[in-house]
């Protein structure tokens, strides 16, 4: 099987490094952008750089879009006419329709409308995926189940599992930032609040990958009354903790849904 990504940025990017990492041949691989020279750390992993996009895609039986959504238009009409019957497309660009893809594309060619977060690098991401055919979407799932949790879902959905995952793994990141920064306060050093915290996040999340668990069970086996994880909690809630997480995240809706 022969992938192209179209856009070597940070979400092409960190796709390309999940695919390799869960078994793709380098030589199965081809990224497009304008400027190769300044992706060494792609170069090194050994995938074919190109700037042609045309080129790119001629031998594809899978066509991954990675570019930003306003040049989704002008790339896939200059590709429609050579794409293959039965090339795989899936777009990853923000608030691009399925709709809008199978207008841009030829008939026979599959779409699907599909919003990773870049923990696909490591095989640890939450990818949705929608698209009008079961097929295509039987076949996306296939190719992406092993960067991460795959969950389909009606496409009116998407922007939600968008803010949730896609810009939700940042809102995770300045929580252990924000932590790391507490550790150094109490003196300990920053790489090891950092490595320390990102460990308990590890472990909040097995926690909660255990059958029948939710976050408050596990939430209340960890305090007792009166003690000193309780304090803190109501602490955060005073400081409207959950209340502004909850704002962040409706926040990163598109406006007209928020």
């Amino acid at each position: 099987m022969n992938i192209a990504i179209l856009g070597a940025g940070n979400m092409g990017g960190a796709l390309a490094k999940g695919l390799l990492q869960s078994g793709l041949p380098p030589e199965s691989l081809t990224l497009t952008c304008r400027n190769p020279e300044k992706h060494p750390e792609l170069q090194a992993l050994g995938v074919r750089l190109l700037t042609d996009n045309a080129l790119a895609v001629q031998a594809a039986s899978v066509v991954i879009v990675a570019v930003k959504p306003w040049q989704v238009e002008e790339v896939l009409r200059t590709l429609a006419p050579v794409l293959r019957p039965e090339t795989l497309v899936l777009s990853v660009a923000a608030g691009v329709t399925v709709a809008q893809l199978r207008a841009l594309l030829p008939p026979e060619v599959q779409a699907v409308r599909t919003m990773p977060n870049t923990a696909v690098a490591l095989n640890e991401g939450v990818i949705a995926i929608a698209s009008d055919t079961s097929s295509a979407l039987e076949r996306a799932q296939s190719l992406l189940a092993p960067l991460g949790l795959i969950v389909p879902v009606e496409e009116s959905k998407m922007d939600a599992l968008t803010a949730l995952a896609g810009c939700g793994i940042a809102h995770a990141l300045r929580f252990l930032r924000a932590a790391q920064c507490a550790g150094v306060q109490m003196g300990l050093t920053a790489d090891q609040s950092a490595a320390v915290f990102a460990q308990v996040m590890a472990g909040a999340v097995a926690l909660m990958r255990q059958p029948g668990a939710t976050a408050e069970s596990e939430i209340d086996r960890i305090c007792t009354p009166g003690g000193l994880t309780v304090r803190g909690l109501n602490a955060l809630e005073q400081a409207g903790f959950s209340a502004a997480t909850i704002r962040g995240l409706l926040a990163s809706l598109p406006k007209e849904k928020q």
